[in-house]
C-alpha cells in the first residue's frame, strides 16, 4: 500500500521516525530504522512458490551507531585539535551551504573508528582482510557520496601533515575507480583543480585548501593492477612477469616511496572484487577472462597491504 506522506525527516538531521511494513500494512514507528536487510527465502507448496521476507539487522552496524550518536553528544571526545576544527566547521548550524546528516554521519564514524579511545570501542571487532583494513559507508544513490570522500580525504590528509608521525593518517591518497569516465568525475577531489569540492561545498576552514594541496593523490583505473608479463612476446629482450615491487613501483609512481596510503575504491558494486564474489554463483560457464579477473582481484589485494593502511571501501546502494 501507498503512504500519502513518505518523506518524514529533514535530510540535515538524523531521523527521528520511519515507515514500516507489518503484515502489507504501512505503520508509522518512533525512532530511526534499525540497519539491516530483508532476505526472501524461498518455499515451495504443492501449488506454487511461495516468497517470505525476513529482516536480518546488521548487529555491528547497529551498535557502532549508537556508540557514534553518544560520542557526537558528548563534542568527540579524544579527537586531534585538527579534526575538532573540521568536525566544527561540517557541524557549523550557520553554514550556507549545509551537509546532510548522512554525509556527516559516514564520516563521524570513519573518525571514531581511528580516534575514538579504546574503551569507546569496546566489544567492537571488526575483521581484516587479508591482513588490510576496509571500511563500507553504505549510503544511498544521490546523497552525495563524493563529498564524503573529499571530507575523508580531507581528515586524513590535515591530521597527517600535522602529526607527521601518527600512522593513524596519511597524506597520500590513491582513488580506484573502475573507469575513464569515473575516473574524469573524481577529478574533483584534487584539491588544486578548478571547481574541487573542497571549495564547492565548503569543505575545509579558511587557510586550509593550500594545506591540503601539499598531500599527494592519485587516481586510477582496476585495470592497472594486471601484472605485466612480456615472456610469450617476441621482444629481444623479455623481463618475464612483473614483480610486486615493479608492479607498485609502476601503478603507485604518483605517491613515490609512500607506504601508509588512503585507498578510496569508488563504484566498488562495478569493480572485479564485488564482480568475482558474485560470478561464481551465477556464471554457469566458466570463462577465462574470470579465471584471469580472479588473478588480478587476488594479486591486488596481495600488493595493496604493502603500501596500503587503510581502504575506505564504497559502495551505490539502490
Amino acid at each position: 500500500m501507498l503512504v500519502d506522506n513518505p518523506i518524514l525527516n529533514s535530510p540535515f538531521e538524523e531521523p527521528a521516525r520511519y515507515w514500516a511494513y507489518e503484515e502489507g500494512q504501512p505503520v508509522l514507528k518512533e525512532g530511526r530504522r534499525p540497519a539491516g536487510y530483508y532476505l526472501k527465502a524461498r518455499t515451495r507448496g504443492p501449488q506454487m512458490s511461495l516468497f517470505e521476507e525476513e529482516f536480518v539487522p546488521l548487529e555491528l552496524v547497529n551498535t557502532i551507531r549508537k556508540r557514534v550518536k553518544s560520542w557526537r553528544e558528548r563534542d568527540y571526545p579524544s579527537v586531534t585539535p585538527i579534526t575538532r576544527q573540521l568536525l566544527n566547521h561540517w557541524n557549523n548550524p550557520d553554514r550556507e551551504r549545509k551537509l546532510f546528516f548522512c554525509q556527516r554521519e559516514a564520516t563521524e564514524t570513519l573518525t571514531w573508528l581511528v580516534e575514538a579511545s579504546p574503551a569507546e570501542k569496546q566489544g567492537i571487532a571488526i575483521p581484516k582482510d587479508n591482513g588490510l583494513t576496509r571500511y563500507a559507508c553504505k549510503m544511498a544513490t544521490g546523497s552525495g557520496k563524493t563529498v564524503v570522500m573529499g571530507m575523508v580525504i580531507a581528515w586524513q590528509v590535515l591530521n597527517k601533515l600535522a602529526n607527521p608521525q601518527d600512522r593513524r593518517f596519511s597524506d597520500a591518497v590513491l582513488l580506484v575507480c573502475p573507469n575513464l569516465t569515473i575516473r574524469e568525475r573524481l577529478q574533483v577531489l584534487l584539491p588544486w583543480k578548478p571547481g574541487n569540492y573542497y571549495e564547492k561545498f565548503d569543505l575545509l576552514p579558511r587557510g586550509m585548501l593550500e594545506r591540503l594541496q601539499q598531500g599527494r593523490f592519485q587516481s586510477t583505473n582496476w585495470h592497472l593492477f594486471q601484472p605485466r608479463d612480456d615472456s610469450r612476446s617476441r621482444s629481444v629482450v623479455q623481463r618475464g612477469a612483473e614483480s610486486d615491487t615493479a608492479l607498485c613501483r609502476r601503478v603507485l609512481r604518483e605517491l613515490g616511496n609512500k607506504q601508509n596510503i588512503l585507498v578510496i575504491n569508488d563504484e566498488v558494486h562495478r569493480s572485479q572484487y564485488d564482480f568475482i564474489e558474485v560470478l561464481p554463483a551465477t556464471c554457469r560457464t566458466p570463462c577465462r577472462t574470470h579465471d584471469q579477473m580472479c588473478k588480478q582481484r587476488d594479486r591486488a589485494c596481495k600488493l595493496l597491504p604493502k603500501a596500503a593502511s587503510s581502504l575506505v571501501h564504497r559502495r551505490t546502494w539502490k
